[in-house]
């Protein structure tokens, strides 16, 4: 069964002779995204820049039009996937494209500093 979690599909890819555990659909990305199958948000980016959706779900900050002379690559790093509920990351239930968005940086902080999760884990308890 494919490790992207919100994906059912059963069929097997196999690279350089070894078995990966991904349908033969985000097989594809592999080569966009290193170890992408243990960090599903990094496919549901992905997902949403082959579909042309790159841009902040929030503000509606789009990199192609504020950049245009940018490679996709560059312009993919200016946008981060955010857990809508943080309190389920880690989750089946919170690693599902239903619990993602697509925030540009700016929107990204200023969300986790108002969810409480910007601060390091260290430092939450001398910050209270």
């Amino acid at each position: 069964m494919c490790k992207v979690s919100w994906c059912d599909k059963k069929d097997r890819f196999f690279k350089n002779g070894k078995e990966k555990s991904l349908c033969s659909t985000h097989s594809q990305y592999i080569d966009w995204i290193s170890k992408a199958y243990n960090r599903p948000h990094l496919m549901y980016k992905l997902e949403k820049v082959l579909n042309n959706e790159l841009h902040c779900e929030n503000c509606g900050f789009d990199p192609y039009k504020a950049y245009p002379n940018r490679n996709k690559r560059q312009l993919v790093s200016l946008l981060d996937v955010d857990h809508k509920n943080p309190n389920n990351k880690g989750t089946l239930e919170g690693e599902q494209p239903s619990n993602y968005q697509l925030y540009c940086k700016h929107c990204h902080i200023l969300k986790s500093y108002d969810d409480g999760d910007y601060t390091p884990k260290k430092y939450k308890k001398l910050l209270g």
